[in-house]
Order: structure tokens, then sequence, then C-alpha cells
């Protein structure tokens, strides 16, 4: 009896879209695969939202090696098309470090449009995305975004108006100076020696033979290979004690967490958790799945399964419970409701056509008047009615 008063409450329809979730977030960490040498694998991202400068730079492109942590600091426009981004790529990147293997990025338009997916399908570089509102595959970047702003704060404390100015000093102090992760500094695991600088004019007038530093070099990035895979294991072993393995697979119904979706008729208090249920059409890696979304839904149909929660259907669990009448979908960011028929029209003394309408999955005590002017969407019962 009191499995069954559980299941019966589990499966309650509303419950399910308008309770947040209080169990561990699903989804055990998927880490990246480590690259084995500098510059193979390489991450990108913007800061945006800076002030403008003398030069109308706004924005910074970051880009970081996963391997050696060696970050590049570009100043930018918010408004770069991507033609002119892929010349900052080229003129920073390819030209001092050569063509990496993988590109990792959020879903910016930039980084989405056809000429640079062509692009890099040309160097045959391999595009790794994150998947819709979920940042955090790029986290890296994300937190040298952070430490890149805190020095930008204190650098430009007297004159922010000349913040770019700052960067390449800020960008050398970064990559000269020791990674926590790696045990050394970006620079010296790039070129196999440390630059020099003001405490350091002069150098060593040995010069280590050629042999001798082709075979230290390769045994230091073994190394900090090792150590960015303990690292990392590491760092999954403490998410995954927050974490539950998620049971989703193809075929299942789900909810979608509606947080990141823009409802803007609801205040974020008030609307539901959770919408749906979708059909999970494919996964796409081990912790994201592909959903089959309205047609009218302008966003990515792929999600991390932190953003998902399998749907109990009440009315397959108990034979003949009321179904719960079908959601809206959203319509350019504005709630609609499926039309089934329209049964009679009547026009108001201003001259208005207002149509009596039948809503689909919805009993026929809630029929309503609604005027002509709102059935953009609905053509197709509106002319089954007027023929």
């Amino acid at each position: 009896m009191a499995d069954d008063v559980q299941k019966f409450v589990t499966s309650c329809d509303t419950c399910q879209r308008m309770k947040s979730s209080k169990q561990k977030k699903a989804g055990l960490l998927q880490p990246l695969p480590v690259p084995e040498q500098p510059w193979q694998v390489v991450s990108l991202d913007f800061i945006t939202g800076l002030p403008p400068t003398t030069s109308s730079h706004d924005a910074i492109l970051v880009i970081i090696d996963k391997f050696s942590k060696m970050g590049h600091f570009i100043p930018t426009h918010t408004t770069a098309r991507t033609e002119e981004t892929a010349q900052l790529f080229v003129r920073h990147i390819i030209s001092q470090h050569g063509i990496p293997t993988t590109l990792i990025s959020d879903r910016d338009p930039k980084f989405t449009s056809r000429f640079w997916k062509e692009l890099m399908s040309l160097l045959g570089t391999k595009l790794a995305m994150s998947s819709a509102y979920h940042p955090q595959t790029d986290g890296q970047t994300e937190r040298l975004n952070q430490i890149v702003e805190q020095l930008l704060r204190a650098a430009c404390k007297d004159d922010i108006s000349k913040w770019d100015l700052h960067l390449p000093v800020l960008e050398f102090a970064y990559n000269n100076a020791t990674h926590a992760a790696t045990g050394q500094t970006p620079f010296f695991l790039c070129y196999g020696r440390h630059p020099l600088t003001p405490q350091k004019p002069t150098i060593s007038a040995t010069v280590q033979p050629a042999h001798d530093f082709i075979t230290t070099m390769h045994q230091l990035w073994d190394r900090t290979h090792k150590r960015l895979i303990d690292i990392q294991q590491q760092q999954k072993r403490q998410a995954d004690r927050h974490r539950n393995n998620h049971t989703i697979t193809v075929g299942d119904q789900v909810l979608l967490d509606t947080r990141n979706l823009d409802i803007s008729h609801l205040p974020s208090k008030l609307r539901p958790r959770f919408c749906g249920p979708f059909l999970v059409e494919a996964q796409v890696t081990p912790v994201t799945f592909r959903l089959h979304l309205p047609a009218t839904w302008k966003i990515h149909n792929a999600f991390h399964v932190q953003l998902l929660k399998p749907y109990r259907d009440p009315n397959t669990i108990f034979v003949g419970r009321q179904p719960p009448p079908p959601p809206p979908v959203l319509v350019q960011n504005e709630p609609e409701y499926e039309v089934e028929s329209v049964l009679a029209h009547r026009r108001r003394r201003n001259g208005a056509v207002e149509l009596l309408i039948r809503w689909k999955g919805y009993d026929p005590s809630e029929e309503s008047w609604v005027p002509e002017s709102d059935m953009g969407n609905a053509r197709r019962p509106l002319h089954a009615y007027l023929v």
C-alpha cells in the first residue's frame, strides 16, 4: 500500500512540473581527454561587457592550451564578425603554435556558423562544443576568464579606457606563473626554458646539447600528462560525490528544466520548474541527449542530463488515471495552446470577429472565444471550419 501511494504521488504530472528537484545532480563527470603535447587541444571564449577603449575594443578573445595552460588574451570587438575572429585565431595561434587537433568552445553564434565549421573542417580541427545551457564543458576557460578580469581590475584602476594596452603584460605574467595543475609555468612547458625577466637579465653560458634538450622536454611532457590525468581523476572523484549516475535512455520521455528558457510571460518564482515531456531521440555523449522539441523552439536540442529528469506517465503507472491537459508550447517566447477545432464564430459591435475554440486535450467546459486575429498559427483548423 505504501509503495502504491509513493508511486501515485511521484507520478503526479503537476508535481513533476512544478517542484524543484532535490536529488543529486544527474550524470557523472565526463572529463575531456588529456592531450599529450602543447597546443593539441585548444579552448576559446569571449570576455564581454568591458568598457570601450580608445581603440574601440570592448571584448577579449581568450584562447588557452589545455596541456600547458598557456593563454593568449586578444582584444577584440563584440560586433566582430566570424571572419574577423578567424583572422585573430590564425594570427595569434596557428602562426605561433600550429593547427590544433581539437577546438573547445561554447555555442556562441560565431562558433556555430557555417563559415567557422567549414574553416575548421578544412584545417582538420575537430570542434567540441558545450551542450545547450551547460557551459561547464569548458570550465578551464571560464576560470581563466575570471583570472583575466581580476588582473584587469588591478591593472586598470586608474584608467579603464586603456585596459587593452595592459593585456600583453598580463598575458606574460600569467604564462610565466607556475600553474597549480601542472607544477610548471606554461612558458616552460611550451618552450623548455624560462623567459628573460628583469630579475634574470642574463642566461647561462653553458648550452645543453640538443639531444639531451629534446629528451628532457619529452620527459617533462610525459610527467605533465600523467599529472594532469591524476588531477582530473581527483576532480572527477570529488565531483561524483555530489552526483548520481542517470538512467535515461533513447526512447524515454523526459522533462526539461525551464531555468534557461525565455518564458517571458511568467515571473521566475511562478513559472513551472520543468516542461515537457519530450522524446529522447539520441544520446550524443554519455551525459548529453538530443530531444524532439517543437519546431517553433529556436534553441539547440542537445542538453546535459543535469537539465533533464525522467517523466513518469501517470496514466501508464495507474491505468485510467485522468491525464493532465497538455501544456502550452512556446512560439517566439510566447505560450500558445493547440487548437483542436473551431466550433462557431460571432461578430462584435465594433466589427471584430471572434471564434469559439475547442482546445486539444482539454475538456469541453474549457472552450472559449478568442479574436480571429489571434489565429495566426492555427490557420488549418480555421480553414477547416470555413470550408
